[in-house]
């Protein structure tokens, strides 16, 4: 914290300690939006110190700073305990129409929302004011931890026992990522129900809600036609495969992968079958996020239709998404330390020898993948107008995230978030996203097509016209039905090959590296929903341009 000013718990001086936090943040640079909304909260924030202190002569302490570009503003006095609830009631003044006064208070909602923390312990209230949040705080910690969780994997993988290495990761770095994975699977199928669910029943507007849809739809399959297109053209480019490694083949090493594969078929008559399940409860047992998308469609227009006599019906939904949302947030901070657990562990049970093996598989997915996000911002320039720069300034956060965890649904709650700051309206990113963390497997395409013909080359089989048809189409279908978390995308290779005569033990020869190149598919996954998302929104008249823009112009 860079300034401090003490300020006697009288109510005269309360106007200095406003101006003295004006007088800081207009030093920051900070846009007048921003300023005003402060200065509101904090001389409501100061009003309930002074109010609230224990007796006379108690001093507020007042603190500004912030890391990485982030202002928050501290306030530290002795007295009574109060919540940000009491702040919100000096703020809001009672309207006659009730419909007035939910407006106000979405308007506080938004106002304070997370930005205000207030504590009180030991007879002193401490109170947290979030001003602005860094573009970069988040990122610059999930890299550091990146980083030195590749570091000290390989640094215990080379220097430690093979014993030691494995029990640290075992009872270290397995457990935090295990526990932070399955608290994130918990709670992704009911943030989905639920958000899905209120969108549709605050929607209002039925047809427009159906229109949405058919469009999404259709550009997800676009896209993923698109994508196997580029996995072709990149290994047209790169036509890697040597048929040395069919001699290193392991059929062990890939019998658990088959036999997860053993249950799944490619039919697309299956697929659209399974969309409608057979009870309530199976499909979030089972994470099946199509079967939750469909009774979230269904509650959300059944609420819709009794909203008018049954208010409370869509004022449930709208509270349990909000509920669910702030238990995701939460989870949200605890990325850095996930990721540097992830990377440790990985580059510990890494196998070398097969990384040197493959080592050219991985950069050819990779060229793939930056090819189609390249795709995606030249749909953006061409069917919106939109500044495909802004859009990856904007959206980056949710990027990494997905390149961390390797799973469309982990990083389902960072790219809602980022598709909000960026200005889509809820009604179409609380539908399209986790609609595309399903069926929108384009970074998914890519690795299948560059991974079949590899192999294709390795064991000698000849490509034709006809099997790259059968691979277009097989390739479809499993990147509809494709299970958003890690490893998902090994069981479909798994399937697929065999459809043109290669063993499906071939996978063995990329396990090893396979988590490698599944950050960077899953990056490219969730940046094409997030792309067609704001085409679908910008062509319904449910984007706001100038929060695109804003924080381009803030900074």
């Amino acid at each position: 914290m860079e300034n401090r000013k003490l300020i006697f718990c009288t109510k005269e001086q309360i106007p200095a300690g406003v101006e003295f936090i004006r007088a800081s943040l207009t030093r920051r640079k900070l846009p007048s939006k921003e300023i005003a909304r402060a200065l509101l909260s904090a001389e409501e924030v100061l009003a309930r110190l002074v109010d609230n202190a224990s007796g006379g002569g108690e001093q507020v302490a007042i603190e500004i700073g912030g890391l990485f570009g982030s202002v928050e503003i501290r306030f530290r006095a002795r007295g009574s305990a109060f919540g940000a609830a009491d702040i919100e009631k000096e703020i809001l003044f009672e309207q006659e129409d009730e419909e007035a006064n939910e407006v106000l208070r979405r308007m506080l909602d938004k106002l304070l929302g997370d930005r205000l923390q207030i504590k009180n312990a030991n007879g002193v209230n401490h109170v947290l004011m979030r001003v602005r949040k860094s573009r970069y705080s988040g990122l610059i910690y999930t890299l550091l931890a990146l980083m030195f969780g590749v570091l000290t994997g390989f640094a215990m993988h080379a220097l430690l026992p093979d014993e030691t290495a494995g029990s640290i990761s075992a009872y270290v770095f397995s457990p935090v990522y295990t526990v932070f994975m399955n608290a994130l699977k918990m709670i992704v199928a009911p943030l989905v129900f639920f958000s899905v669910a209120s969108s549709i029943a605050d929607f209002g507007d039925i047809k427009a809600l159906g229109r949405i849809a058919v469009r999404v739809v259709a550009m997800y399959l676009c896209t993923s036609m698109i994508a196997i297109g580029v996995g072709l053209l990149t290994y047209r480019i790169f036509p890697i495969g040597d048929t040395s490694l069919a001699s290193v083949v392991s059929s062990t090493a890939a019998a658990d992968t088959i036999a997860k594969g053993e249950s799944v078929t490619i039919s697309i008559k299956d697929t659209l079958i399974g969309v409608v399940p057979t009870d309530v409860v199976s499909p979030f047992q089972k994470a099946d996020m199509l079967g939750i998308i469909f009774l979230a469609v269904v509650l959300g227009l059944s609420a819709a239709s009794l909203g008018g006599k049954y208010p409370l019906a869509i004022e449930l939904l709208t509270t349990f998404n909000a509920i669910f949302s702030k238990i995701t947030a939460v989870l949200v901070k605890f990325i850095p330390l996930v990721v540097f657990c992830s990377m440790a562990k990985m580059m510990i049970s890494m196998n070398l020898k097969s990384l040197l093996n493959v080592i050219v598989w991985v950069p050819v997915i990779y060229f793939g993948d930056f090819l189609m996000i390249g795709v995606y911002l030249i749909l953006l320039l061409l069917l919106t107008g939109l500044n495909p720069l802004v859009f990856l300034a904007r959206y980056y956060p949710a990027m990494f995230t997905a390149f961390s965890f390797g799973s469309s649904n982990a990083a389902l709650p960072s790219s809602m978030k980022q598709c909000d700051e960026m200005g889509v309206s809820p009604k179409v990113y609380s539908f399209s996203l986790p609609l595309g963390a399903t069926i929108n497997m384009d970074g998914s395409c890519i690795s299948l097509m560059i991974s079949t013909l590899f192999f294709a080359k390795i064991f000698g089989v000849a490509v034709t016209g006809g099997t790259l048809l059968t691979l277009f189409i097989a390739i479809m279908v499993l990147s509809v039905g494709s299970p958003g978390v890690p490893g998902g995308n090994l069981v479909c290779i798994a399937l697929l090959v065999p459809q043109i005569g290669i063993p499906a033990e071939a996978i063995s020869l990329v396990m090893g590296v396979y988590p490698i190149v599944s950050m960077m598919q899953t990056c490219a996954n969730v940046t094409g929903d997030a792309a067609v998302t704001v085409i679908a929104a910008k062509h319904e008249k449910l984007f706001d341009i100038e929060k695109y823009y804003q924080r381009q112009k803030a900074n």
